[in-house]
């Protein structure tokens, strides 16, 4: 839909907000916030300290105050004292022992407040420590691992399992000592509202919002653990899916025999299970695979074989693919695959998504997920590193094997029919009705009279859905083959009939796979069409077939100005009518001048407000399904010609459309300040008061239901 496109034409229309570098807000939200709690601990613990010390003196001395003061009352009941020492307040001796008795009463309430208090700011103190301990640990930690990491490829895995472990946990310890600081923190200013003239009527309404400050803390505390239960579940990896078929032995004898001898001279581990798909690329996995379609969950080693390139790439160059993937079941490359890649992975996932999720609790939760994006972008060097190493080292591998260029050939290959491949999915999938029973049969007849120049594939880089490789043209100068003429008229010669043949001697039934695999893709293409046509056509049905007309809010404005005019003229009225008592004396003069300023200004009020309601009358802008029609435009403006759109509530209410280039700019009628085309940025910006009856949101949903449905209706009336 068009509006969701990027709003580059609409650029200088929306202030943009500052962005600080990712190390500074890091540092900030793992050290500088924790460090600031401390501090804040530290100087609610003195606060503290002197009230208790305060309250504690007081309560030794009142006591025998009261005392000497009973005495006295006893002896001479009409006596007058002195309190507060020789410039105090002189009153009856009865009031002055009623008075030190309420102060007594107190100084006891004050006391227990303050020794409830006290422990709240060694709370805040704690809970900051505590946070920046772990905080400041998971950074070292991060960083010294990471380091080690770069030594080997044990050592990377060594490295990560470790810090994996105790990932989590600098995690909890983050959040939970950012809870106790926050909740204690809150705690301990409510109840300093306390001494405030002992809770009168505003220092009671402070009381009560320190004390949702801190309920809302603790709330967030709460829904942020909650949160970070997922963190503890990190390393349960999620099935990968795949599209595709789970041969056996009996459907494939040829190719598991063809994978066992691989196996045995690569001296590799077998894969448990074969999967032949259709959309992706060659690749083995230890990680849980799930084939479309289907309830089993692969488990073990997984080998993925994509069914168009088994009748396209011969038999020598299938040999080195399926052989550099066998070599990463052998050696550290199995561990590799089986403890690091997956985990690595699943935590990058989990992370994204719990920050997408963090809802409430997301104050407290963000300096943990700092930490945890941290710790796994400190690895993201290594990590690099030792899959170029291992990609590399399964090349020469298998090179050894099935001969020095068998593995270029095979890079070369397999790049060059990606297109076909590719071109000819696309074409099924927008298209399903009219696409054969057989793919593989259609991608064949694409390819059949040779392929295109393989040199433009150089700097790609082989797919994989869980890894990264490098460049096709570094795998082929690591190998120390010449990529020349030869090389490269090899790679795209057309399929021959040993080729096209290889399928048929490795399956038992190569045509059931092919057939199986395109009714497969095909049902699901269909599936997506149907999804997406009642998608399209509930978004078009969304807006309604009559026009719906907008008006200007000018309400608050004419309020605003009757008030105005309001002010100056009881003003005026006050200068005239009390003009003695204003110092102005008779002076009939400056008493004309002020009544005419502020007649003036009740007439520039009122008019102004009489000129807004006028304006108000007449519609606004009025949405149709076709178009938007404006009263600021001499002509409307077609949905289908906005590729973007942005409303901004600031002081004045702004619709902001960015046009297509072939799209025909609108002109304006007469002169406004706030209504703009820009024909160099090919925007339209149309303000306004405000929408009558209608907030800011409520405009911008409404706006943009039109514009899904005229991009709905014309997608529909393409199919």
């Amino acid at each position: 839909m068009a509006d969701t496109l990027a709003s580059g034409g609409m650029a200088g229309t929306v202030r943009r907000a500052i962005r600080f570098p990712l190390w500074l807000v890091r540092v900030i939200w793992l050290l500088v916030v924790p460090l600031s709690f401390v501090a804040l601990g530290i100087w609610q613990e003195q606060r503290a300290t002197a009230t208790l010390d305060e309250y504690g003196q007081a309560g030794g001395n009142l006591p025998q105050v009261l005392d000497q003061l009973q005495r006295i009352e006893a002896k001479t009941p009409a006596a007058i004292v002195t309190m507060g020492g020789p410039d105090g307040r002189r009153m009856p001796v009865s009031m002055a022992v009623a008075g030190v008795r309420k102060a007594i009463d107190t100084m006891e309430e004050g006391a227990e407040v303050s020794r409830i208090r006290y422990p709240l700011s060694w709370g805040t103190m704690a809970g900051g420590l505590l946070a920046f301990l772990a905080g400041l640990t998971g950074l070292l930690a991060a960083r010294i691992a990471a380091m080690r990491a770069r030594k080997s490829r044990d050592a990377l895995i060594r490295s990560f399992d470790r810090l994996r472990r105790g990932l989590p946990f600098a995690l909890a310890a983050v959040l939970v000592g950012l809870s106790i600081a926050s909740v204690s923190a809150s705690l301990f200013e409510a109840a300093s509202l306390w001494f405030w003239d002992h809770l009168s009527t505003g220092s009671v309404k402070l009381f009560a919002a320190a004390v949702m400050l801190a309920g809302l803390a603790a709330y967030s505390a709460v829904m942020a653990v909650i949160a970070m239960r997922r963190v503890f579940d990190l390393y349960s990896m999620e099935p990968l899916d795949v599209r595709g078929v789970v041969v056996s032995r009996d459907e494939a004898p040829g190719l598991w025999r063809f994978v066992e001898d691989l196996a045995a001279r690569h001296e590799a581990l077998m894969p448990d299970s074969i999967l032949v798909g259709l959309t992706e690329g060659f690749f083995v996995t230890e990680a849980p695979v799930r084939p479309l379609g289907g309830e089993r969950v692969l488990s073990g080693r997984t080998l993925h074989l994509p069914a168009p390139c088994l009748p396209l790439i011969g038999e020598t160059e299938l040999a080195a693919v399926i052989g550099h993937e066998l070599a990463h079941f052998s050696g550290g490359d199995t561990t590799y695959s089986r403890r690091f890649a997956p985990i690595h992975a699943g935590l990058w996932r989990t992370l994204t998504a719990l920050g997408e999720r963090t809802g409430t609790g997301g104050f407290m939760l963000a300096p943990a997920l700092h930490l945890g994006f941290h710790t796994l972008e400190s690895f993201d060097i290594a990590v690099a590193q030792h899959r170029r190493q291992r990609e590399l080292e399964a090349d020469r591998r298998a090179s050894l094997v099935s001969g020095p260029e068998s593995v270029p050939l095979a890079l070369l290959r397999t790049a060059t029919l990606a297109p076909a491949i590719v071109g000819t999915l696309n074409d099924a999938f927008s298209a399903p009705d009219n696409a054969g029973p057989d793919l593989m049969a259609d991608i064949l007849r694409r390819v059949e009279d040779g392929l295109p120049d393989p040199a433009v594939h150089l700097e790609e880089c082989q797919p994989h859905p869980t890894d990264n490789h490098p460049t096709t043209a570094l795998r082929i100068s690591t190998l120390g083959v010449q990529i020349d003429e030869r090389l490269l008229t090899r790679a795209a010669r057309g399929p021959s009939a040993e080729d096209t043949g290889l399928p048929h001697r490795l399956f038992a039934d190569w045509g059931w796979i092919c057939h199986t695999l395109t009714a497969g893709f095909l049902d699901e293409a269909r599936q997506a069409h149907r999804l997406n046509r009642e998608e399209l056509e509930a978004a078009a049905a969304a807006v309604p077939t009559e026009h719906t007309v907008l008006y200007e809010n000018g309400r608050p404005m004419i309020w605003a100005m009757g008030f105005i005019a309001a002010i100056f003229a009881a003003f005026g009225i006050g200068v005239i009518a009390f003009g003695r008592e204003l110092g102005l004396g008779n002076d009939s003069g400056t008493r004309a001048f002020v009544g005419g300023v502020t007649a003036l200004g009740v007439c520039f009020a009122l008019g102004y407000a009489a000129w807004v309601r006028h304006k108000t009358k007449g519609p606004l802008m009025t949405l149709t399904p076709d178009a938007l029609m404006s009263a600021r435009l001499r002509e409307p403006i077609a949905w289908t010609d906005v590729a973007g759109m942005q409303v901004a509530a600031a002081r004045r209410l702004a619709l902001v459309l960015a046009l297509h280039e072939e799209a025909p700019l609108p002109n304006r009628i007469g002169f406004s300040i706030y209504n703009k085309v820009n024909r160099r940025n090919r925007t339209v910006v149309l303000e306004a008061m405000g929408i009558r009856g209608m907030k800011a949101a409520e405009f911008d949903a409404l706006v943009r239901r039109y514009l899904s449905a005229a991009y709905a209706r014309r997608q529909l009336a393409g199919d």
